[in-house]
């Protein structure tokens, strides 16, 4: 049996085809069920930087500052908490400015609510932006509208980025 040069280009567009396909059902290896790092994720949020316009939060105020930048975040039933920050910066300064440190508070439904389910502990935010948090916490047993929001210095009083998107 010969090949000729259009029943090989044929095989080849339907290779590219066929792994193209199997590349999109992947979902980036999780079968679109959020599993990073090996386990089975249940959460898992995009975070954008807070702007001066965005309300407050479980009664938590946005900072003073517009931030950009975000991230996103993952939690499992075994109280493995993820995040990756990227870019939190004060966009006039290009820096995080004098915030060094970030926590991450998870929230419940009803808004009303003032009293985080956890907060992280402390981790060092790059003169980037940056900043990964790998934490075990307390998975509450029932959460309805779950919302992360990212503290500046520690200080719960405030969020420099929260749960959401920008277009």
């Amino acid at each position: 049996m010969s090949f000729t040069k259009k029943s090989f280009l044929a095989a080849v567009f339907l290779a590219a085809v066929v792994f193209v396909a199997a590349a999109a059902a992947d979902h980036g290896g999780d079968g679109g069920r959020g599993e990073h790092h090996g386990h089975h994720a249940f959460l898992h949020q995009r975070l954008v930087g807070s702007i001066l316009s965005d309300p407050p939060i479980h009664g938590v105020v946005r900072g003073g500052l517009p931030w950009q930048g975000g991230g996103e975040a993952s939690l499992d039933h075994k109280g493995r908490f993820d995040a990756r920050i990227r870019g939190l910066v004060i966009p006039s300064m290009g820096n995080p400015g004098p915030v060094t440190t970030i926590t991450i508070s998870l929230y419940c439904a009803p808004d009303s609510s003032t009293t985080a389910a956890f907060t992280t502990d402390p981790v060092p935010l790059s003169a980037q932006g940056n900043a990964r948090v790998h934490q075990r916490v307390t998975v509450p047993a029932r959460c309805l509208a779950p919302v992360l929001l990212v503290h500046p210095n520690g200080g719960a009083g405030a969020y420099i980025a929260a749960t959401g998107f920008t277009s």
